[in-house]
């Protein structure tokens, strides 16, 4: 591994004033995000915000990332990784591995049959392949990327972090949930904007957006027009595929079409964006909702004039980032044979959810909908994402199906909508 000319008593501190408590995390140096380095050596310390350490008891530290291997996984030449220190690790979490006992790299880390395979995220680069005879160390796995720091300050022993870096760790620093308990986080935040989940940390995301139908929410304009709503659809779901472990899945409740402003192709044009950002297509399930009110319009009634054909269903896509089959975590099952004879039946039948009974929010969905999709995709145990938290119901389901449930919504009234359900109906 390069060095990095520091010696080992000077201190990469930020000049960050802020309430916030800073706890001094090792600096280690620079890791090669390429092919195989020199291994890792202390050079001193780096001050970290407490709220950016996930689990404040375990042991972390920090490395500067060199090179572009891993520049699909958003961790890019130059950024900071935050790393745990631990010895484990399960296929797809993002490792600093020593090889041979003296050569360390940054890759994504994959156990398989005769050997461990150290994936690149850069079609510009080649996996590494450990065989069994050779030694190998799993030293840490990356918990947090900080973008875009300069470390060539630091040099001048007299020198701390610059103003650029200064206004960089400000505009990356990690919120504190809005809702904690039990198995069950709130971030009241924006998902473009959200820094407080690591990226390839997510088993399953189950959402369902706005739907740009002009439904009146609090903190979102849903009326944009058609080629704005795509382009911020790309946006967020790039987000997604960020947030998800290589074998991350992806449910997303969507509509099929829509006619008001111009029929519009919406399944069809979302999940092309879906897979131009890389997420792999695996099925799409009809959700026939019970309850969809009667159409009072038909365009020309009763005449081949200009007829609206309008399916009373809405979509559920099926996505997966890297693998389809599961091979991590808890590998526990809950759901029983009938469940799994009727639910892989690719149409669901059942009613939608009223705003009465998800405390007054505009577009709720029913708790049915992500309890399917958790049972069904999912392990007891795994990481639960719904980044349009809404009325709450992806995380009452994860709750109650023993998952551990994220969820961000930008509006505070939505939030403590879900708060208040989380209480009443999943006893968190």
């Amino acid at each position: 591994m390069k060095k990095s000319g520091l010696s080992k008593k000077q201190k990469l501190i930020s000049k960050i004033r802020t309430s916030e408590k800073l706890v001094e995390v090792p600096f280690r140096g620079v890791i090669m995000a390429g092919q195989l380095q020199e291994a890792i050596e202390d050079r001193g310390t780096m001050a970290i915000p407490q709220d950016k350490l996930p689990f404040p008891s375990e042991n972390y530290y920090t490395l500067q990332v060199s090179g572009n291997s891993m520049i699909g996984k958003n961790i890019n030449d130059g950024d900071i990784v935050l790393v745990k220190e631990q010895k484990t690790a399960k296929n797809g979490d993002n490792v600093i591995a020593l090889v041979d006992n003296s050569e360390a790299t940054l890759k994504t880390f994959y156990k398989e049959k005769n050997h461990i395979r150290l994936q690149p995220a850069n079609k510009d680069f080649k996996p590494i392949i450990v065989k069994k005879d050779i030694p190998f160390e799993v030293q840490g796995v990356v918990v947090r990327i900080i973008q875009g720091i300069d470390l060539s300050p630091v040099t001048n022993p007299k020198s701390d972090f610059s103003s650029t870096t200064i206004k960089t760790e400000k505009e990356t620093a990690f919120k504190k949930p809005y809702f904690e308990a039990k198995n069950i986080t709130i971030f009241k935040d924006d998902v473009l904007k959200i820094t407080s989940i690591p990226n390839n940390s997510v088993d399953l995301i189950v959402t369902s957006p706005p739907y740009n139908v002009d439904i009146h929410y609090n903190s979102h304009a849903d009326d944009l027009s058609y080629d704005d709503y795509l382009a911020f659809t790309q946006k967020w779901i790039k987000k997604c595929f960020d947030f998800a472990k290589e074998e991350g899945r992806f449910l997303l409740n969507i509509p099929l079409d829509k006619n008001k402003g111009g029929q519009k192709s919406v399944g069809a044009d979302i999940t092309k964006i879906a897979k131009d950002i890389g997420w792999k297509y695996h099925s799409t399930i009809i959700w026939n909702e019970g309850n969809i009110s009667r159409r009072t319009a038909w365009g020309s009634f009763m005449s081949a004039s200009a007829p609206y054909v309008i399916a009373p269903v809405e979509l559920i896509l099926v996505l997966y980032k890297g693998s389809w089959k599961k091979t991590g975590n808890s590998r526990q099952n809950d759901i029983t044979r009938k469940e799994f004879m009727d639910w892989t039946n690719g149409v669901w039948t059942f009613n939608g959810q009223s705003k009465k009974g998800a405390g007054g929010h505009p577009a709720p969905f029913p708790i049915e909908l992500p309890r399917r999709c958790i049972k069904l995709f999912s392990f007891v145990g795994e990481t639960v994402l719904d980044p349009f938290l809404g009325s709450g119901s992806t995380l009452i389901a994860s709750s109650l199906l023993g998952r551990r449930g994220l969820g961000i919504d930008i509006d505070e009234k939505y939030c403590n909508i879900a708060i208040d359900r989380l209480r009443k109906e999943a006893k968190v």
